[in-house]
């Protein structure tokens, strides 16, 4: 299945997230998750991924409005994958290097507004990783810059969860 790069479209402005949101404005944990789990082999659909989600309590904040819980993203994909998680303020990225695909957690803000938001990496065979869902086009870079370059653009990375398939060590 093909990555999901862009968020607001009008099928994702119709299609519910919770009980008062809707994809296009508060569902960028279900579609990094999504990316996540087809870019490293898992064939689920999107609205597989929503339900998975809504299962347990992933959109109970706000009923949606304020997007995804990150412990019911991470319960969700611990289903699937097995999950190293970093505070960015820890420095401890070195050993997400090993990870497979990572989420990107990060709050961001403008001269008007303020957010949060998820955005999916999946690691390339060269080592760098692909990012989804952060502009119109997915990049590639290695996570060091493309965080490093985060907070250049006034957007503040906070989580990082590293995830390699099961089996593996971590």
């Amino acid at each position: 299945m093909e990555p999901i790069t862009i968020q607001k479209t009008e099928d994702f402005r119709r299609t519910r997230y919770g009980l008062f949101g809707n994809v296009a404005a508060n569902g960028c944990g279900a579609i990094a998750a999504y990316n996540v789990l087809n870019g490293l082999g898992e064939e689920v659909s999107f609205p597989k991924v929503i339900k998975g989600l809504r299962k347990r309590l992933g959109m109970a904040f706000g009923f949606g409005l304020l997007g995804t819980n990150i412990y019911s993203l991470m319960a969700y994909l611990a289903s699937f994958f097995r999950l190293r998680i970093c505070l960015i303020f820890l420095r401890n990225r070195k050993k997400l290097k090993t990870c497979d695909a990572v989420i990107i957690h990060y709050y961001w803000r403008s001269k008007k507004r303020i957010g949060a938001h998820f955005i999916s990496g999946i690691k390339n065979e060269d080592g760098d990783y692909t990012f989804y869902n952060y502009s119109a086009v997915p990049r590639t870079a290695s996570l060091d810059s493309f965080l490093m370059n985060m907070k250049k653009e006034h957007e503040l990375p906070l989580w990082v969860i590293g995830i390699k398939r099961k089996g593996q060590k971590i």
